[in-house]
Order: C-alpha cells, then sequence, then structure tokens
C-alpha cells in the first residue's frame, strides 16, 4: 500500500431533479474502486445532517437504494463503489 494514491477528479454537479447525466471518465488502479465524496446543496443552500440515497442500477422511484449514508454538519458525504458504474444520487433533509 506504501504505492496507493488515489486519484483525485471533480465532478460538476446539476441542478435539483434535472435529470442531467454527468459522464466522467476516471482511471483506476488495480483495485478498480471509487471513492465519492459530495457536498448536498440545493439552491445554493447546504443540507446539513441530511439523507443521501445513491443507486447504481434502476431508478430513484422504482429500486432500493444501493447505498445510505448521511451528511455531517458541513453537508459532506461519502461512500465507496465500484468504478464504471453509474450514479444516481438524491438527497433528503428536513
Amino acid at each position: 500500500m506504501a504505492n496507493y494514491k488515489p486519484l483525485v477528479k471533480t465532478i460538476t454537479g446539476a441542478s435539483a431533479n434535472s435529470g442531467i447525466i454527468l459522464p466522467v471518465k476516471i482511471s483506476t488502479t488495480s483495485w478498480k474502486l471509487l471513492l465519492v465524496r459530495g457536498t448536498a446543496v440545493f439552491s445554493n443552500t447546504i443540507l446539513r445532517s441530511g439523507a443521501v440515497a445513491i443507486w447504481t442500477a434502476g431508478t430513484p422511484t422504482t429500486a432500493t437504494p444501493t447505498y445510505t449514508t448521511f451528511t455531517d454538519a458541513n453537508a459532506i458525504y461519502g461512500i465507496s463503489t465500484k468504478a464504471g458504474v453509474a450514479l444516481t444520487i438524491k438527497f433528503y433533509s428536513k
């Protein structure tokens, strides 16, 4: 692990419920894993202590999320997943 260094790639965001697909090509190591770190924002307001549902297949209305996590006090969340998989991310706040 001494030679392992994560690759950093910024993925721009889209407006809420936009349906815009943001394709990004990312080179991966032989691990073929992706660490996703994001900030939940809606209308220039961060969504503190909110829920994050992430799907790797299906749609948010018909399938159970593949991953569920929460944002912290700064609206930051993170997951690890396989590289090369399309992600659909939906945020919930109070």
